[in-house]
């Protein structure tokens, strides 16, 4: 068979699939978000400054324009609260965050009230703060600004760019993910081969948020085969231990984010998962159900993942990251 058939083929089989669901967006903006979800991107924290006033704002909205000028876009709802400085700022950069990043990129999208302030940045030199441990960094100068709905298009004219060693963090279908090669494709010179990372990033610290990323990003599939996905899972977790928190009490326990909890709620109301009072949620008897299967699955899981490694090694893992645990524990 030609090529170009087989991809046709296959193109037929998958029109013939019937859609997880289907609407009109303007009528179901929820259902609308889920499948713009389909395209995974990378994240991005777009920071400003004027004067002694900063911003932040994570996104995935961040792409390129054009090359001559070297030009990049992004978007802010009206409804930010930095909304006004990044109109009037006349300069932005976007940092491109790692795979290694996932909690910067919740703590930017929380709703602290200065986000700069736990955060490791510097003063780039066309005034826009810049994140440490990224990927890229782009400092820009307001190019354009166009209205789009609810949202301002921002168009940046990159006045300086640089990068740095290291993977993508992406975030696809509602979820956090890191990139690997398809097995298909052929690695480029670039791309191939691992090095060791003996630089102050390759510590402990840094293995522990890799490799929960890359667990959990494995541990999908089981979720998947129970009909959940990520801040779904959580959800449930956090309610089966937890009955009766309310949708900002789940968001802070989750660490998914008001919009993804709400999202998540959402989802498990119209599944008869969930119940709703006036003081909170609390999960159905197949909702608990459910909780359970998945919880099952990661029993087995875990098991799975440790076979083979020495019991001493566990035992010296399990002594280091109890310190860890104890030492950042936020006292009740």
């Amino acid at each position: 068979m030609h090529p170009s058939a087989a991809i046709d083929a296959s193109s037929s089989q998958a029109d013939m699939r019937l859609p997880l669901e289907e609407g009109d967006p303007a009528a179901d903006g929820r259902m609308f978000r889920r499948c713009l979800g389909q395209y995974g991107t990378g994240i991005a924290i777009i920071t400003t400054a004027v004067e002694d006033r900063r911003a932040a704002v994570t996104v995935n909205s961040f792409a390129s324009v054009s090359l001559e000028p070297p030009l990049v876009l992004w978007s802010i709802a009206h409804a930010s609260r930095s909304h006004s400085l990044f109109r009037t700022s006349g300069r932005f950069a976007v940092n491109i965050l790692s795979s290694r990043q996932m909690e910067v990129s919740r703590h930017f999208s929380s709703k602290v009230e200065d986000k700069f302030a736990d955060a490791a940045w510097s003063s780039g030199p066309f005034g826009s703060p810049l994140i440490a441990g990224c990927l890229a960094h782009f400092e820009c100068e307001t190019h354009a600004q166009v209205e789009g709905g609810d949202h301002t298009i921002l168009i940046g004219l990159v006045k300086r760019a640089r990068r740095f060693d290291g993977e993508p963090l992406l975030f696809s279908q509602g979820h956090y993910s890191v990139a690997d090669s398809h097995p298909d494709a052929s690695p480029t010179p670039e791309t191939s081969g691992t090095k060791l990372d003996t630089t102050a990033e390759g510590t402990i610290v840094s293995q522990i948020f890799e490799a929960h990323n890359l667990l959990s990003t494995t541990f999908d599939e089981h979720r998947r085969a129970e009909g959940v996905h990520l801040s779904v899972a959580r959800v449930l977790a956090c309610l089966y231990d937890r009955p009766g928190l309310r949708t900002d009490q789940l968001a802070a326990a989750t660490l998914l984010g008001q919009r993804d909890t709400e999202d998540a709620i959402s989802e498990l109301l119209a599944r008869g998962l969930l119940v709703s009072f006036e003081s909170g949620f609390s999960l159905t008897d197949a909702g608990r159900h459910l909780r359970e299967a998945v919880r099952s699955r990661w029993v087995a899981f875990q098991h799975a993942q440790i076979a083979g490694i020495p019991e001493a090694d566990l035992r010296s893992t399990i002594r280091t990251l109890s310190k860890l645990i104890d030492k950042n524990r936020i006292a009740d």
